[in-house]
């Protein structure tokens, strides 16, 4: 009895191990959307406030600039393209990243969340 008790203790604490904290950032709207996302592709995160120093950070990355955003609109009539990604906080390496254009809707919203889970959880190594 005592060995099977340490064992799933052992199981308990090597699980809680491969569990990362993540922040989801501040990103016009959409962090409800890639919150839930993140959480219904069952990646191994714990959310936590950026205060609590996180491994990993989900942020939203412009992929132009001021001018370029002005020309890109002009150009082809259209919102300017982002970038959401997830970011190893302690090596600053992308580890995932998912380009769309930003829309108002919540369904574009929620689909760009959705599709950036996935690529997240085709990334993320298995355990």
């Amino acid at each position: 009895m005592l060995v099977i008790t340490m064992g799933l203790t052992l199981a308990t604490i090597c699980q809680a191990q491969t569990r990362k904290t993540i922040y989801v950032d501040r990103m016009e709207g959409l962090e409800p959307f890639v919150e839930s996302a993140l959480q219904a592709a069952e990646l191994p995160f714990d959310f936590v406030e950026e205060a609590k120093r996180p491994e990993m950070k989900a942020t939203l990355a412009k992929m132009h600039s001021a001018y370029g955003e002005i020309v890109y609109r002009h150009k082809l009539g259209r919102n300017e393209t982002h970038r959401l990604e997830l970011v190893d906080v302690e090596s600053r390496k992308v580890i995932a990243w998912h380009a769309f254009p930003l829309n108002g809707d919540d369904a574009s919203r929620r689909a760009a969340a959705k599709e950036f889970a996935a690529k997240v959880r085709s990334a993320w190594p298995k355990q």
